[in-house]
């Protein structure tokens, strides 16, 4: 008993060391230890795999969703259309499509669709149908729009502004007539 009592008290005196002890690296490692007895220490290294979110959305498939919608939540999200009707083209890449003036969406063909041989396939007139997808971009100043999309007049450019997204297309199919 006494041999008891005198371990229990020297343990008591001795300075508490904690049973797990955390520390974050850079690398995100985490050091876990975890001390019973000074004879017996585990220690455990974990380096968490990085993190992914990955947030699967449906493609926008009618304008008169973009067109209803609060548009700014819009911004990144994919778009496809099937059979929507050209109503008036703007320059060599930008042209309106939708059932009318009032429920309709500007299209910017991606420049990969409007350089090199393809520039010559790929010719938008008013009235065809096509199918279309793409991701909804934010509209770009009034300026730069100009820049970037020749054939843009100012009063178009500023029109623009209020539309607030476009649709960047990066996939083009023209419907027969």
């Amino acid at each position: 008993m006494t041999l008891l009592v005198s371990g229990l008290t020297a343990c008591a005196s001795e300075p508490k060391q904690p049973d797990v002890v955390v520390v974050p690296t850079p690398q995100a490692t985490v050091t876990v230890t975890a001390t019973a007895t000074p004879e017996a220490t585990n220690t455990v290294v974990a380096t968490p795999s990085p993190l992914t979110t990955v947030v699967q959305t449906e493609p926008i498939t009618d304008v008169l969703v973009i067109t209803n919608a609060n548009k700014q939540t819009l911004i990144d999200k994919p778009v496809q259309f099937t059979n929507v009707k050209v109503q008036s083209v703007v320059g060599d890449r930008t042209f309106w499509v939708g059932s009318s003036n009032a429920q309709r969406v500007f299209v910017v063909l991606a420049p990969n669709l409007d350089e090199g041989t393809v520039e010559n396939k790929v010719v938008v007139k008013p009235g065809q149908t096509l199918d279309l997808a793409g991701v909804l971009k934010p509209v770009p100043s009034v300026k730069q729009a100009q820049q970037q999309w020749k054939g843009l007049s100012a009063t178009e450019a500023q029109g623009l502004k209020e539309q607030i997204i476009y649709l960047q297309a990066s996939q083009i199919r023209f419907k027969p007539s």
